[in-house]
């Protein structure tokens, strides 16, 4: 839903975001880009396979993304090169030989949280395995760690109260130690301006955290936002818009946080029946939804039996 609703604002900066925030208001068919049509693909590996298999995923990649919903080239052309039968785990160094340290493996990467969110040692395994398709470079492998391990933390609060913000920092300072040196830094930013108390300037935290594509300046703001404004998931929508920059992404890392705090119950229904809803649309996320719960709960079920 933060990628359909974020997407219109998306390459703004955040005075022109705030100042179009009306649009919010306005009702029309409002349609997900490249983050959740990866998303949608990973739920169905997982659903699959239950659980990571970076060949699966690989090929549902292959088979299900949209390249209309504006992928950006390097992933257009890992997709393209898996098309053409390329082995998954030789794609990512295409375009960036270092690797990718883009924010693509962590916009995507919610269902490994949810679905994993019993065991953060097992989000932050699969979590690398998943991206390591698309992301091998540490930057863009870690920050969707942090971002699945916020999912998976969110899951287990309570949704009718507020983040516990400095446990909910500490866990996430302990499952990333280790790993690049600015998720730490961000962190620690994160808990200074937690402990200032003060009400989120948007702009402030562009310039403290980012806004930008790369996923160590835009996981940490999408964090920091969804434990300030959690359980109100339009605040945080509205929040992580007022930001500017790649909005449709960070939007969307913010609402699979809080939706995950909140659980369906607390997602407005108004926006719900906005989202397109064809052939992959609302009514498919729902059932994937749900279809996962299913595989989650079997898997639960069978390992703690």
């Amino acid at each position: 839903m933060g990628d359909a609703f974020g997407s219109g604002f998306e390459g703004m900066d955040p005075d022109r975001a705030m100042f179009h925030m009306s649009n919010l208001s306005k009702k029309f068919a409002r349609k997900y880009t490249d983050d959740t049509d990866m998303t949608f693909a990973l739920a169905e590996s997982i659903i699959h396979c239950g659980r990571i298999d970076p060949e699966n995923i690989a090929e549902q990649f292959s088979l299900r993304c949209d390249l209309t919903r504006g992928y950006a080239i390097g992933t257009i052309k890992a997709v393209q090169a898996l098309r053409a039968g390329l082995k998954w785990d030789e794609v990512a160094r295409i375009v960036f030989e270092n690797g990718s340290f883009g924010n693509g493996a962590a916009m995507r990467v919610s269902p490994v949280g949810l679905f994993y969110h019993h065991d953060l040692d097992g989000v932050r395994q699969s979590t690398i395995k998943q991206a390591s398709i698309t992301h091998v470079h540490p930057l863009g492998q870690w920050g969707a760690v942090m971002q699945a391990c916020s999912v998976a933390l969110a899951v287990i609060q309570d949704p009718k109260q507020r983040f516990r913000k400095e446990q909910m920092v500490i866990s996430l300072r302990e499952i990333l130690w280790g790993g690049p040196i600015e998720y730490i830094k961000a962190l620690n930013k994160i808990e200074e301006m937690l402990n200032q108390g003060k009400k989120l300037q948007a702009r402030e935290v562009a310039q403290s955290l980012g806004n930008g594509v790369e996923a160590h300046f835009s996981v940490p703001s999408a964090c920091y936002i969804a434990i300030t404004c959690s359980p109100d998931f339009c605040d945080a929508i509205r929040a992580a818009i007022s930001l500017g920059g790649d909005t449709d992404t960070i939007a969307g890392m913010v609402g699979a946080i809080v939706g995950a705090h909140v659980g369906e119950k607390g997602l407005p229904l108004e926006w719900i029946e906005q989202l397109e809803d064809g052939l992959r649309g609302r009514s498919f996320a729902k059932s994937l939804a749900d279809r996962l719960f299913e595989i989650w709960w079997e898997t639960h079920q069978t390992s703690s039996g």
